[in-house]
């Protein structure tokens, strides 16, 4: 299972709807049991990512209207180390990155996530 099928799974499992929003100023917002999701990024490999992070924030964060610092942090914690099963071809960093999705300002998060990972691959 790729990593957008295991995201359109895990939304299933949590009763959670996707609805297209293009008058939206972020790329997603969870209200409710509901992802309103930017229509600029609908086919874009940010896609699986930003849903991962929502995914995050809906069962990290009980008061889904408190963005912090915190809770961002961890929301990207919690969507790289999910996005992780599908390493074994990955071949570099920057290239999980791109095929997730996932924002160049995170890369220290995704060097220390992967890192572990990584290393285990060569023992």
């Amino acid at each position: 299972m790729n990593n957008e099928e295991k995201v359109w799974n895990i939304l299933e499992k949590l009763g959670l709807t996707v609805t297209v929003y293009n008058n939206i100023h972020a790329d997603a917002v969870t209200v409710n049991n509901q992802i309103l999701v930017s229509g600029r990024i609908i086919n874009s490999p940010e896609f699986v990512y930003v849903m991962a992070h929502e995914i995050a924030h809906y069962i990290l964060h009980t008061d889904h209207r408190c963005n912090s610092i915190k809770n961002e942090a961890e929301a990207n914690r919690w969507a790289i180390t999910f996005l992780t099963t599908d390493v074994h071809h990955i071949r570099s960093y920057v290239e999980f990155m791109q095929i997730n999705g996932i924002p160049g300002k995170l890369l220290d998060m995704v060097q220390d996530v992967l890192t572990p990972i990584m290393l285990s691959r060569v023992e």
